[in-house]
């Protein structure tokens, strides 16, 4: 007699075949018969019921586990009192020892008698007899299994007992039918498959996790919401229904919803329920990194999870940057720059003959074209690198098989070799090479990998001469990424991966153009009606490799470009030692993430400061002056620090319109309704010069300041030049450079002096080289006259209304929007080369982040949600300056707020 003894489970998700839907188990005693030799064996265990399997998994350990395919069912099912069919196939998982290929038992023909325990027999029969058919007949086995389940599904209910306590209360007030995804990724089409389907249920104190089947020994997965560190949404079968959760410990648990609102409901209930960290933590991050206060692994860790890049999908797995190329030197030199790879380049481009091979392939392809084929991540990669530590996905992804000896990673110079020269290998390495644990490197399972073509055994990884074993060699690629040469280079890299560089014009330029499918966002797999495309584009986009999301539209500042509290790694002793006493944050900088903190503010008012409106101003910073222009005709010079009025001038009596500096804090060009130009030095209090060479108010000025060359702009149409002494116009050089269509709104000159752009009130832009004054580049903001240009190093920011876009070339990069309810823009500003502030003339003043194209926060009143607010008349905001460590805004009715942080 057999008796039923509890034992632990060797049952796992990873043996389903890919998409295969888990069911249901039973306990049950299972005869065995085999009809060619008559010998027969009874055993005790489980049967997993699965949509193209069953799986046999019997009680004594040391016995394999079976798999069953229905389609390899010989004879129809019978029942008696069991169930019972002959097979031809069957294969067997051997659980005991290492992880091993899968064996197949073909051409045999074996009864299978299968009596459940304590499940009715004619309800397991009627449910494996309709599997049988579907397998049988249909082309579409899960998705009729499906409709197979889908009913029983929605009859089970959340266990209440679960509940830790009665003081828990609900954050929501339904259950939510989820699916737990396991590091092996289920997609339709897609081999990596590992998914549990259940109900979640969160309370204010824990995530519960119901799985509908015992595939665990846990009942019930609770999540303690204290422990959440980290929430991630995510793309999961291309749609945003993914939320990652990553726990103080460092775990990660990853759910897929039905739809994207159900995500989102609970996405925003735990973040308003704790103190959760979110994705908007990525400016803070980038600051810290800037500043040297986190290392270089962890920084590039958080732009990989910002980035949709998770270890808990293969598909999507983090990836970080080949570093090293020295493989040939004895020891490793670290302070040598022939030592590292150029991180301004791709993979791809690295190798000028393969790039050039590259380059004639792309020039001859039709459109969408692509430079390279394969990808930089890709399961298989991954996989690859991993077999040693997780030989169950390469058993998973090769159907219960090891890759062929030849082609498995054994060795990290042969591998670069590889990389540098196969024009189907442009791999990236994965974070493992930068940790401790060195068991993706060292065969500590003594699995058995198969002997390669020149009779050699493949075991552990083959490492460089300058490591002499696996920890040392991960110690020092740890040392290469913290390195001082790549702290200076990595935001180069980041460019091509997370960055600007990743498509679009500038990804052609950098030689970074991968397929259109590894896109985010090209393909709208939803918007798909047909199945069998559906499911081969989600296949292709899965298995070949996805670009993680784009997070920075504009250039990644260097990590030294801030420098207080900077912190160099010389060793990595000294990066352990940083995470062990938590090094505490430096915040200085970070005023712009943390515009919800309002007290970190004081508004200083000097009232009336002019009569009216404040038109233009220049800041002295050496003298920590303010020099105002107003439409009263007056120049005022301010006290920043005093907040008074030191001097006051008239100029003109009609509104003076635009100033610029000709000598540094002393003499200044002044445009006027008048028709004129006034140049006004300020230390004397009077007029140098006046300029009437207009026929209508003369609207912007610009000074080119090395070719001693004032641009100006004017109502009448007219685009002028003159040549300037250090104190006058000179009027006999005066020269049209353009006839306008519109009146000119707006001129700016970039930094180096060789362009200009033009803006008018039809919300034209067209940009002049200054080398021979001809036309370059054209930009339209439609419907909106121009406010403001911009040049920001190689871009051209344009300032419209209610829009703000930032155009590269002939690309646009960045595209802001202001809501009507908050007024017409009338000034903008940079700070620190990836902040946008943004006044308006209603009082609003936004802060956008250029890096992530997002809107950070707003200062004083957002009308939008208070349309009904009644304007305060001292901050209708005409004009912005940022001079030390303050806010300068200019109104309307002649005030000056000084916002000091």
């Amino acid at each position: 007699m057999i008796t039923f003894t509890q034992s632990k489970s060797r049952f796992s998700l990873y043996y389903l075949e890919e998409s295969e839907k888990y069911l249901q188990d039973l306990s049950a005693k299972v005869r065995q018969v085999n009809m060619m030799k008559g010998d027969e064996r009874l055993e005790r265990g489980k049967v997993h019921i699965c949509s193209r399997t069953l799986i046999f998994e019997p009680e004594r350990q040391e016995l394999p586990i079976q798999k069953l395919f229905y389609k390899m069912i010989t004879t129809p099912l019978k029942q008696s009192n069991c169930i019972s069919f002959r097979i031809k196939r069957i294969i067997e998982i051997h659980t005991q020892g290492p992880p091993s290929p899968y064996v197949y038992l073909d051409d045999i023909d074996m009864e299978f008698q299968i009596e459940p325990l304590f499940d009715n027999i004619k309800i397991v029969f009627e449910l494996i007899e309709r599997i049988l058919q579907i397998n049988q007949q249909k082309h579409d086995v899960e998705g009729e299994v499906e409709k197979l389940d889908s009913e029983k599904l929605q009859k089970i209910r959340f266990n209440m007992s679960f509940v830790e306590s009665v003081s828990e209360k609900p954050l929501i007030q339904k259950e939510m039918l989820v699916r737990k995804i396991m590091p092996l990724i289920q997609t339709k089409g897609n081999t990596l498959l590992c998914i549990i389907l259940g109900i979640l249920y969160i309370t204010n104190k824990i995530i519960y996790f119901q799985p509908f089947f015992k595939v665990t020994l846990k009942p019930c997965k609770k999540i303690p919401i204290e422990e959440i560190k980290i929430l991630y949404k995510r793309r999961f079968e291309l749609m945003d229904i993914g939320l990652e959760i990553i726990l103080n410990s460092g775990k990660t648990i990853y759910f897929a919803f039905e739809n994207q609102d159900r995500m989102e409901e609970v996405y925003k209930v735990l973040i308003g329920k704790v103190t959760i960290e979110a994705e908007t933590s990525l400016e803070k991050m980038q600051y810290l990194w800037q500043s040297g206060q986190i290392s270089n692994f962890e920084y590039l860790m958080r732009l990989n999870q910002a980035g949709n890049r998770s270890t808990s999908d293969l598909t999507q797995y983090p990836v970080f940057p080949l570093i090293i190329i020295d493989y040939e030197s004895t020891t490793l030199d670290l302070n040598n720059p022939s030592t590292y790879r150029d991180l301004k380049k791709p993979i791809g481009a690295l190798n000028e003959k393969r790039l050039k091979e590259f380059l004639n392939r792309y020039q001859e392809m039709p459109n969408p074209k692509f430079l390279y084929g394969t990808h930089y991540s890709t399961p298989g990669y991954v996989i690859g690198y991993l077999v040693r530590q997780k030989p169950q996905y390469m058993l998973k992804l090769q159907s219960g098989k090891f890759d062929k000896p030849d082609r498995l990673f054994k060795s990290i110079k042969g591998d670069f070799k590889n990389i540098m020269n196969n024009p189907t290998s442009l791999k990236e390495l994965i974070p493992e090479f930068f940790l401790d644990d060195d068991s993706f490197l060292v065969n500590k399972f003594n699995l058995d990998l198969g002997i390669r073509q020149n009779q050699k055994k493949v075991g552990d990884v083959k490492l460089p001469k300058w490591a002499s074993n696996a920890k040392e060699y991960l110690k020092l690629n740890r040392m290469a990424l913290e390195s001082e040469y790549v702290s200076n280079q990595l935001h180069h890299w980041i460019d091509l991966i997370f960055g600007y560089k990743q498509r679009g014009p500038n990804a052609v330029d950098a030689n970074n153009i991968f397929h259109y499918l590894t896109y985010e966002g090209t393909v709208q797999i939803s918007s798909l009606t047909d199945p069998i495309e559906r499911q081969a584009i989600a296949c292709q986009i899965n298995e070949f490799g996805q670009c993680p999301k784009q997070l920075f539209k504009i250039e990644h500042p260097p990590k030294y470009a801030l420098r207080s509290g900077q912190m160099i790694y010389k060793s990595i002793e000294q990066i352990k030692q940083q995470k062990e006493e938590e090094v505490p944050i430096n915040v200085e900088g970070l005023i712009w993430e943390n515009l919800d903190k309002k007290d970190q503010f004081s508004n200083k008012v000097i009232s009336k400061a002019h009569k009216t409106n404040i038109t233009d101003m220049v800041v002295l910073e050496k003298k920590g002056l303010l020099v105002t222009i107003g439409q009263d005709g007056f120049l005022k010079v301010i006290d920043l620090k005093e907040f008074t009025v030191l001097k006051s001038f008239k100029v003109d009596e009609f509104c003076l319109s635009v100033i610029v500096v000709l000598k540094p804090d002393e003499i200044f060009a002044i445009g006027s309704w008048g028709s004129q130009i006034h140049v006004f030095n300020i230390n004397y209090g009077s007029k140098v010069q006046v300029v009437q060479r207009f026929n209508n108010s003369v609207s912007s000025l610009v000074y080119l300041q090395k070719k001693k060359i004032l641009i100006t702009g004017s109502w009448d149409c007219s685009l002028k030049k003159f040549e300037c002494s250090e104190n006058q116009i000179k009027q006999d050089t005066e020269e049209m450079i353009d006839d306008w269509e519109a009146q000119i709104t707006h001129i700016a000159a970039t930094e180096d002096e060789s362009m200009i752009a033009v803006g008018d009130v039809d919300g034209k832009v067209i940009t002049i080289s200054t080398s021979n004054w001809t036309q370059q580049n054209q930009f339209e903001i439609n419907g909106e006259k121009i406010v403001k240009l911009l040049f920001f190093k190689t871009s051209l920011l344009v300032v419209g209304d209610t829009q703000i876009k930032m155009f590269n070339n002939t690309s646009q990069l960045l595209d802001f929007k202001i809501d009507k309810n908050n007024g017409i823009v009338t000034d903008v500003l940079i700070d620190r080369e990836k902040y946008l502030v943004v006044s308006t003339k209603k009082g609003y003043v936004a802060v956008f982040s250029m890096l992530l194209e997002s809107k950070l926060g707003y200062l004083f009143t957002d009308y939008q949600t208070q349309p009904d607010l009644i304007v305060n008349q001292d901050q209708q905001f005409t004009k912005m300056s940022l001079q030390d460590k303050a806010l300068v805004l200019a109104s309307q009715n002649g005030s000056v707020n000084i916002l000091q942080y």
